[in-house]
């Protein structure tokens, strides 16, 4: 039965102060066991916590521990509270489980007893929470309730709101061969003690009948099965289907002769034989006829037809016909034991003078009904006689039952001989019925009816069918306590089914005025004890010190004093420094002037090292020449002093290719045409080293192509011989880099399929792929850690346009020396999705692709960062995620995100400055500590009103201050600021919403505006945070470690903010990849 919920937020506030008298308001709940009934599992044990320990539902949960003095893990134990009356033993002021009242000091009765056998569910739970951390029982509590470190439970209201539907659930029973019964469970539970209020009703209702035929060829019969599709209920009967096909024994006398068939199948059945002189060619409609004598086989195929079911029965006959009959011989000489076989013979055989030598010339098998004997023949004269007589077999029956004999109809079997096929049937008599009559009775589960169940057979049949009874609910009214809240229980007194009404919130406690137990002196509070007039519970209040008497002000180092007791009323100010920073040069010293704004003390300190000079790039004082050397200078960039200086060498040999792409140098005829046309390459400076080699600066108008490649052709000038083995280097207008020696013919072509790296760290290869496209690509390899080149190393392209790179040896590559490889073409754009393969000297080999920049490094390193948990839940477990966000609760997430960021102490909140924050507050080190930083900002008036709902203009300001002092979130985030309808140029927080809004960290709704003074609930929350952090959710993780983490049972996993409420309540080390995940 589904109950109306009202109130809920009003009510849920309520037991949340009182469930929290001790404690601080956060704790965590992770449910450790599904839901189940606990009455329906209910175990006895031998005195009363025992018996609440073991059925209890335990969670994990966080409270504050006044044994340890902080917020610990607890194991929450939470048990339904049952009665023998219904009532709760709250109407009767007991609270504890041993039977102690509210007060502590008298005891009353519980009125406990067995669910489901005298006692039933009153709406409230025992509870009770151990500290896993020093062990202590209810340490959560006050140190004055009588609770606290006693192994006893109390009693908590199952409130409203605290409860789950059941799903409806629907069992089926068979009754009779007309109807089942149909058992539907309704109710409510509460989500923390799993104490449940039932319904059950149920209804008689006609099978729904499906039916079905089924072959039985090994029992000779058909099955028809009518079966209920909802209960499974089944009815059977069986039809008979058999035809024999016996085998003939006879004499040939010139008259045709065949098998024999008897169908004995049942009413209903048709049957269709078809014959054969092979197994496998039956398709003769009539069994085929011999006149000849011989032994012929007959084979056979039947196939039986039942309702549209058919079933084929395969076999063999055989038809023995003699050449004699009546047991006479051929030749008619009248002796029993002759076997001429000679029609004409007219006794011959028999008459003749001869001492027979018989000897055995074959042997007939004895048959069911016939004799078997030894066929003699003279070996003088040929005749035949028999002898060796066998007996007859007789039949040798199997037994089928086509049906068992039931009440309702006779049974049947049939007896088939296995050698010659003989059938005899054989009815087995039907019994009678043997009914028993009972009468159930109607009740308010179910309808009533007279039952008739035969003894023998099972058969049962319904009649005189009364519709159920109304239930009988008594209502019983629970009266609200100081602690509890109110409502009516109705229990239904035929079956005991219940549910719940008129919810009324808890009384609260009515204190008397008050007895002083100790006076307050300067510093120390006074102690007053209040006693509730109602149901005699008590509590200890203090009374303010009476105060220190201020002496001199404080100063920079001095304390203020009280006049009376001489205590300290405030600490030595210390000074109040301001600074002023000298930073270094790049021969001097930096420090920083500290000068005290009360009383001008001043001292140096903060000294930082000089900054040293930093050098620039080289500048050219001379330019060399072909005749002497060139001059050049370094210099500082700050101070601009000379730091070093250094020769440039002299232009050993340089000249210019022309039209024809010729150049001389050095003695060296050097000659760059287009190596496909032959075409020359004017304007390409042509440089002879000192140590003879060459290097080829292309034009301008002319780049390092793999498909319009450049042939180097080097000459002596004297003969025109050609030069072999000359190194020659490469470059364009980009920088483009191939070098190589060569060959006999003096010629060298660039850029090649491979190539090595110059200082630089650069070489241009190329390829040609499956379509003979040409592809030219420019490798560089630097390493990661320090930017510095690698040169030497070497480059190739496969065919397929995989890039291998061999670094030199001694180049090393391991987690700690990482590879860079970036990959450009020709016009130096960046070549993404490009598969690159590293090869070290020991061996090492990496692969990868490149990036959007055209970047890949090895080996890959996944980066982690630490996520701690910067929200937590209410006391009683849940997380709100509808509820508004409070000022204070806001400040205590950003505060607890930039500590965990600077690794700093939330401070204790004693220098808070805004006048409605007490030190003891339980938010005052929060907003003590960003105000520090500008985050947390208070009102005009002073205040900081912390439990006001933050509005989310207010949230998007203070998290854009966030921002600036915690450093850059996820940069792929930002998005294009179209701005907001409703957020006008003057509004307070217009400019904090638009950088909000640029970052992505915030959105407005579907109609444009943004809703600047709207509340924000606290799953919004949540999601803007992870937003600003770019944090999120492993999803699979959290999947398979549901019970290890914290969740709440108001944010199930189809909330729209599941995986980001438990992101931001689970602290972990996120592994830095894409997509996000936690590390196992």
């Amino acid at each position: 039965m589904t109950l109306k919920k009202y109130a809920r937020s009003a009510l849920a506030l309520l037991l949340a102060v009182v469930l929290c008298i001790g404690m601080v308001p956060t704790a965590f709940a992770a449910q450790e066991n599904g839901y189940h009934d606990p009455a329906d599992h209910w175990q006895e044990a031998n005195n009363r916590t025992n018996e609440l320990d073991v059925n209890a539902v335990v969670t994990h949960e966080t409270f504050q521990c006044k044994e340890c003095k902080q917020q610990t893990s607890f194991l929450a134990f939470r048990t339904p509270e049952y009665t023998r009356d219904g009532q709760t033993a709250m109407s009767r002021n007991v609270k504890y489980s041993d039977g102690t009242m509210v007060d502590g000091e008298g005891k009353g009765s519980i009125l406990d007893g067995v669910p489901g056998e005298d006692a039933t569910y009153t709406g409230y739970h025992w509870t009770k929470a151990v500290c896993e951390v020093c062990g202590n029982i209810n340490t959560n509590m006050a140190k004055t309730d009588y609770g606290y470190k006693k192994n006893v439970y109390w009693l908590y209201d199952c409130a409203n709101n605290f409860f789950e539907n059941l799903p409806d659930t629907e069992a089926i029973e068979q009754v009779d061969s007309k109807y089942h019964r149909v058992i539907t469970t309704s109710g409510e539970y509460c989500g923390f003690c799993y104490g449940t209020n039932k319904e059950t009703n149920s209804a008689l209702e006609r099978h729904s009948m499906e039916g079905s035929i089924r072959p039985e060829l090994a029992h000779q019969r058909f099955v028809k099965m009518e079966t209920c599709k909802d209960c499974g209920y089944a009815e059977t009967e069986y039809t008979a289907a058999k035809a024999v096909v016996a085998d003939y024994y006879g004499a040939a006398d010139g008259a045709p002769h065949t098998v024999t068939v008897s169908d004995l199948s049942e009413a209903g059945v048709t049957t269709a034989i078809r014959y054969g002189h092979s197994a496998d060619a039956c398709t003769l409609t009539s069994a085929p006829n011999y006149t000849e004598a011989g032994n012929y086989t007959v084979y056979y195929e039947i196939t039986y037809t039942y309702a549209d079911t058919d079933m084929v029965e395969s076999g063999v006959a055989y038809v023995h016909l003699t050449a004699t009959a009546g047991g006479s011989c051929g030749c008619g000489c009248g002796d029993p034991d002759c076997d001429c076989q000679d029609p004409d013979c007219d006794g011959d055989c028999c008459d003749q003078d001869c001492e027979h030598h018989f000897v055995c010339h074959d042997t007939v098998a004895p048959t069911c009904l016939a004799l078997g004997y030894d066929r003699m023949m003279c070996t003088e004269c040929g005749k035949m006689v028999k002898a060796n007589y066998k007996d007859s077999l007789g039949h040798a029956y199997q037994s089928v039952v086509v049906r068992e004999a039931t009440c309702e109809m006779p049974g049947k079997t049939m007896d088939i001989c296995e050698r010659c096929g003989n059938v005899k049937e054989t009815v087995l008599p039907q019994p009678e019925h043997e009914y028993s009559t009972s009468v159930i009775p109607a009740t308010c589960t179910g309808p009533g009816y007279t039952l008739d169940e035969c003894a023998v057979c099972g058969d049962r049949h319904i009649t005189d069918i009364t519709p159920a009874l109304a239930h009988d609910y008594k209502a019983k009214v629970i009266p609200a306590t100081c602690e509890g809240g109110g409502k009516t229980i109705h229990v239904c007194e035929g079956c005991g089914s219940s549910f719940i009404t008129d919810y009324t919130e808890p009384l609260g406690h009515s204190w008397d005025e008050g007895k002083e137990i100790t006076g307050a002196t300067c510093t120390g509070e006074g102690m007053t004890e209040y006693t509730c007039i109602r149901c005699g519970a008590t509590r200890l209040e203090g009374d303010e010190a009476a105060g220190h008497t201020p002496g001199e002000p404080a100063t920079c180092t001095a304390p203020q004093l009280c006049t009376r007791c001489g205590a300290v009323i405030e600490n030595a100010l210390g000074h109040d420094y301001e600074t002023v920073v000298t930073e270094p040069t790049c021969t001097e010293m930096g420090y920083t002037t500290f000068t005290c704004t009360r009383c001008g003390d001043t001292n140096k300190g903060d000294y930082t090292e000089a900054a040293g000079h930093k050098p620039g790039d080289w500048i050219v004082d001379k330019e060399p020449t072909t005749d002497s050397e060139g001059s050049r200078h370094k210099e500082c960039t700050v101070c601009g002093e000379t730091l070093e200086t250094g020769d440039i060498e002299k232009i050993y040999n340089q000249a210019t290719t022309d039209s024809k792409g010729e150049a001389v140098v050095g003695g060296y005829l050097v000659t760059v045409t287009d190596t496909d046309t032959k075409n020359p390459v004017a304007n390409a400076t042509v440089t002879l080293g000192k140590d003879h080699t060459l290097s080829v600066r292309l034009p301008g108008s002319r780049l390092l192509d793999y498909a319009d490649q450049t042939t180097i052709k080097v000459q002596l000038v004297k003969d025109k011989s050609a030069v072999e083995g000359m190194f020659i280097a490469v470059t364009d207008k980009h920088d483009n880099y191939s070098e190589g020696r060569t060959d006999k013919a003096g010629q060298l072509t660039v850029p090649g399929t491979s190539g090595n790296t110059n200082a630089d760290g650069d070489t241009t290869v190329g390829w040609e792929d499956e379509d003979g496209d040409r592809w030219t690509l420019t490798v560089t390899v630097v390493d990661y850690e320090t930017g510095r080149p690698i040169e030497d190393a070497g480059v190739s392209i496969g065919k397929g346009g995989n890039i291998t790179v061999v670094l030199p040896d001694g180049e090393d590559m391991d987690e700690d020396n990482r590879i860079t490889v970036t990959v450009t073409d020709n016009e130096r754009r960046p070549q993404e999705g490009m598969t690159v393969i590293v090869k070290g000297d020991l061996g090492q080999r990496e692969t990868g692709e490149t990036d959007e920049d055209g970047k890949l490094t090895v080996p890959a390193v996944t980066e982690t960062e630490y996520h701690g948990a910067y929200i937590v839940g209410y006391t009683d477990g849940t997380f709100g995620p509808e509820k508004n966000m409070s000022r204070s609760e806001a400040a205590a997430i950003f505060a607890r995100l930039l500590a965990n960021k600077l690794d700093e102490r939330i401070p204790n909140g004693n220098k808070v400055k805004f006048r409605d924050i007490t030190p003891g507050c339980w938010y005052a080190g929060y907003v003590q500590y960003l105000t520090g930083y500008g985050i947390a900002v208070g009102h005009g008036n002073g205040t900081y009103q912390g439990e006001r709902p933050i509005t989310r203009a207010e949230f998007t300001a203070m998290a854009v201050r966030f921002f600036d002092v915690y450093g850059s979130g996820a940069e792929d985030i930002m998005e294009q600021y179209d701005g907001f309808d409703d957020v006008a140029d003057g509004h307070w927080a217009a400019e904090y919403i638009k950088d909000a809004a640029i970052h992505g960290w915030v959105e407005g709704y579907g109609d444009g505006t943004f809703r600047a003074d709207d509340p924000i609930d606290r799953a919004e929350v949540v999601t803007i945070v992870n937003r600003l952090l770019g944090r999120e959710a492993d999803e699979g993780y959290i999947a398979d470690n549901r019970r290890r983490l914290v969740t709440f049972p108001d944010v199930s996993p189809r909330h729209w903010a599941y995986y980001d409420v438990l992101e931001a309540a689970n602290a972990h080390t996120a592994l830095l990849t894409d997509p996000e995940s936690w590390e196992r």
